[in-house]
């Protein structure tokens, strides 16, 4: 006769089999912890290509931005969500305040786009301590790649010279790009760069004052 399979937590005493438990409990924790926030927009076309982070993350970051300011520019138009319109309205009212960092960035932050923040954060090396506040990095691999990929010859140039003279600011060109918001829609290199430094950078300072 087959002896009964033995369950190992009947060997121990009821303080350990809580032990257990807590430890279980702790490891599935920190496993959804380091998972990190979920993605939502992953079935969105990829339209930015710089290898030097991760493809799917960064494409989340502008994506939720993208969100973002859809939603709270277009609370008084009737602009159908998803719609050309919807996001050209959005993008037309956003850039320059966006860049200048006089935009509403409390209330046109979703919770999504700040816990997407938070996990940039972890990247050390795209971030620089300037004038007191925590600014991009733009020697950092990455926004080289970015900057160096927008389409517009001018407006590349423009920032290369800016970079290289370690003088690029999102308030500095806030007026060009409101001039230029046609190709900050249509070149996603630009709209990245939008995002960057014109919304997720501002709303760590704005954060950090609270």
């Amino acid at each position: 006769m087959m002896k009964n399979k033995r369950n190992i937590f009947n060997d121990y005493p009821a303080m350990n089999k809580a032990f257990f438990a807590v430890l279980l409990s702790l490891i599935l924790s920190l496993n959804a912890c380091q998972q990190g926030p979920e993605y939502r927009f992953q079935d969105e076309p990829k339209v930015v290509s710089c290898p030097e982070m991760s493809e799917d993350f960064m494409h989340e970051l502008l994506y939720s931005f993208r969100e973002d300011i859809g939603a709270f520019y277009n609370q008084y138009t009737d602009y159908i969500k998803g719609s050309r319109s919807y996001y050209f309205e959005a993008y037309g009212q956003y850039v320059y305040f966006g860049f200048s960092g006089t935009a509403r960035f409390d209330d046109i932050a979703s919770d999504h786009s700040r816990a997407l923040l938070q996990e940039l954060r972890k990247e050390k090396d795209f971030w620089i301590i300037k004038d007191k506040q925590e600014r991009l990095n733009y020697n950092h691999p990455y926004l080289i790649c970015l900057i160096d990929g927008i389409a517009d010859d001018d407006l590349r140039l423009a920032l290369q010279n800016l970079r290289q003279a370690k003088s690029l600011t999102p308030e500095l060109i806030a007026e060009t790009m409101r001039i230029n918001v046609q190709k900050v829609i249509s070149d996603p290199n630009l709209s990245m760069y939008l995002a960057l430094d014109g919304f997720y950078q501002p709303l760590i300072n704005r954060s950090a004052k609270k």
